[in-house]
């Protein structure tokens, strides 16, 4: 049951809008689980200040009757603290990258009314870069990766993948093979 509660998280084998005949989906990335999972942490410990608070004051302050004061309170901040999780987890699941064998999409969700596509075709692509900045980011294998374009948008950059070495080379060998599909085809 857990499972395919976080199934949505995971790599999709289904198809996507806008796919063509004959296009592969090589990878389907999204940010590190470890972004997400710091975020619910820092939300799960705001969840504890309404408790904290309560115990606090009526430790404090015996002698006053705040109940109906710190339940409002409590209320609007787990009405914020709910709404600033559901964003969280919902701009983590839209925000992807497909790798195909044609082409390279790019899904930035921004807002919940601010979306970005981005489409760059493997033979625009010039040069692939990978960034891993910091312990946890070289511990835990998670980076930016760059694809340097030969298009109107210069770079296409990927933040907090995860393995972006495997990305890179998996970009350059399919740009590999359509370049040689070219050079074949002269």
């Amino acid at each position: 049951m857990i499972g395919k509660l976080f199934s949505i998280f995971r790599e999709s084998t289904n198809s996507f809008e806008g796919q063509k005949q004959g296009e592969e989906v090589l990878m389907l990335l999204r940010h590190h689980p470890f972004t997400i999972i710091i975020k619910v942490i820092f939300f799960v410990l705001a969840g504890l200040v309404p408790v904290i608070i309560w115990t606090l004051s009526t430790a404090l302050f015996p002698k006053y009757n705040w109940f109906e004061i710190l339940l409002f309170i409590s209320s609007v901040w787990y009405l914020v603290l709910w709404l600033a999780v559901f964003h969280s987890l919902a701009m983590y699941t839209l925000n992807t990258v497909i790798i195909t064998n044609q082409r390279i999409i790019d899904n930035d969700q921004e807002g919940f009314f601010n979306r970005k596509v981005s489409e760059l075709h493997n033979h625009r692509i010039q040069d692939v870069s990978v960034h891993t900045n910091g312990f946890i980011e070289t511990l835990l294998a998670f980076g930016d990766v760059t694809v340097q374009t030969a298009a109107s948008e210069k770079q296409f950059v990927f933040h907090k993948v995860p393995e972006p070495e495997r990305v890179k080379d998996t970009i350059m060998q399919i740009t590999r093979a359509r370049n040689s599909g070219i050079k074949n085809m002269i």
